[in-house]
């Protein structure tokens, strides 16, 4: 009996600080579950704001019900917000019947709904969208207009034909604003409808038309691709004015053609510093390797630090040796920006972190006794998102930092790779008291592995 007394004794030692380990980490859950059911808009968006931040999802059930039931605009504006950005599915029925009592509701929750429908591609909404402007109601035409477009991406050809020449017909006949006008062409690129062209194409090439009109026009017909289109896109990258001519460059990058090359090249010798970027973007899209001396140049050089980072990013997308020597290079050089060191350490550790990883861990190693706190913070997240065998020692270094940064990045890295020999320095995360939300992301990671 004694014994018996001794073994459920041991028994509870054993497990009881795993239970109470349990309850702590499904506690702040709970609370934010409470915020969910009983908070004021103020606390609710306050939520929204960590679960945006944290990237996470685990609480979309409680928001789509919440969302279902409440008229409070702050409240479903932010919930509509936060799953457009998700692209998350789940409210669409909600969103159609706001769109559809649009009268009835504030135009802060219509708008977001619009917003919402179009993130989703809710073919379910087209019929209420369409109807906004057959009744011209102005407050949402704009809106509207570019769900509408955002839809017929994913619609048959058919149903994309019949939005298309809708759309045609709407601008043509309409006293539209120059945004609405802007808006239709906008979802006509979004069509992809080859028929749209010869229409888009007019205004492009119009040189009695307004500046931003041609960009609007000259971006759609880069995202229908169709080469019906292509001598207008080359006639922009010779406009006069330099946001055609970015806009225009931009589109490029959608076509193989031959001739588009030499266009390319020559937009990196641009003083306008849009156009460049647009080279860069050009560039990287269609993997052109004969822009690897003017991506490495603007990549060290431009003054512009975006232009420099889309230069790195195209090397990165090319990866053939000349550019990864390029990232080698702009990497270990003592006076590249922290930006560009980190940037190019992401492009390296994409191309192959087994080989490239040693060589980052240890940088990262010597911002960190350097106290380079911006390189430091850069690597540790390049490195966190890494997946290669080799990370294993950098994830318990991690793991082990007193630093919240470093920890959520560590138990990124094991994560990532499956790292289940490292449940034991995870587990210690799981106290809620220590580590808050960082504790959820402790627990999510053991459940990736299929520890609990």
């Amino acid at each position: 009996m004694r014994q018996k007394l001794y073994f459920f004794i041991s028994i509870f030692i054993l497990f009881f600080p795993r239970l109470f380990m349990f309850a702590q980490e499904t506690s702040i859950i709970d609370k934010q579950r409470d915020i969910i059911r009983y908070g004021t808009e103020t606390e609710i968006a306050n939520l929204i704001a960590t679960l945006r931040k944290d990237n996470a999802t685990y609480l979309n059930d409680e928001l789509i019900t919440i969302a279902n039931i409440t008229k409070n605009v702050k409240i479903l504006t932010g919930v509509f917000s936060f799953f457009t950005e998700q692209n998350k599915s789940g409210l669409e029925q909600k969103a159609i019947e706001i769109i559809q009592n649009r009268y009835d509701e504030q135009k802060e929750t219509v708008r977001s709904a619009i917003e919402y429908v179009g993130a989703i591609k809710a073919q379910a909404a087209l019929k209420s969208l369409q109807d906004i402007l057959n009744t011209e109601d102005k407050s949402f035409i704009n809106s509207a207009i570019r769900s509408i477009g955002k839809i017929a991406s994913s619609s048959s050809a058919h149903q994309k034909k019949d939005i298309a020449d809708f759309l045609i017909n709407f601008y043509k006949t309409k006293e539209l604003s120059d945004d609405d006008k802007n808006a239709i062409i906008y979802a006509l690129g979004e069509t992809g409808v080859s028929e749209t062209i010869d229409f888009i194409a007019d205004i492009a090439t119009n040189p009695d038309e307004r500046p931003f009109r041609k960009m609007t026009a000259l971006e759609a017909l880069g995202k229908i691709r169709d080469e019906k289109g292509l001598n207008a896109i080359i006639q922009g990258a010779q406009d006069s004015d330099p946001n055609v001519r970015a806009s225009a460059i931009s589109s490029l990058g959608s076509f193989s053609d031959k001739k588009v090359e030499p266009l390319i090249l020559e937009a990196f010798r641009d003083s306008f510093y849009k156009t460049r970027l647009a080279a860069a973007k050009a560039a990287e899209e269609r993997a052109l390797a004969s822009a690897i001396p003017y991506l490495k140049f603007r990549a060290a050089n431009d003054e512009v630090a975006a232009v420099k980072e889309a230069s790195v990013k195209a090397l990165g997308k090319i990866a053939n040796n000349e550019a990864i020597a390029a990232l080698v290079e702009l990497f270990s050089k003592k006076n590249s920006p922290d930006t560009i060191k980190i940037m190019a350490a992401q492009m390296l550790m994409s191309i192959d972190a087994t080989k490239y990883g040693p060589d980052i861990i240890k940088s990262y190693q010597e911002a960190k006794q350097q106290k380079q706190k911006t390189l430091q913070a850069g690597l540790a997240k390049v490195l966190g998102e890494g997946k290669s065998s080799n990370l294993k020692n950098l994830a318990q270094e991690l793991l082990r930092s007193t630093d919240v940064v470093e920890l959520s990045y560590g138990l990124q890295l094991v994560k990532n790779n499956q790292f289940t020999d490292l449940e034991e320095l995870i587990r210690p995360l799981l106290d809620e008291k220590k580590y808050g939300s960082l504790a959820i992301k402790a627990k999510e990671t053991l459940e990736a592995m299929n520890l609990k």
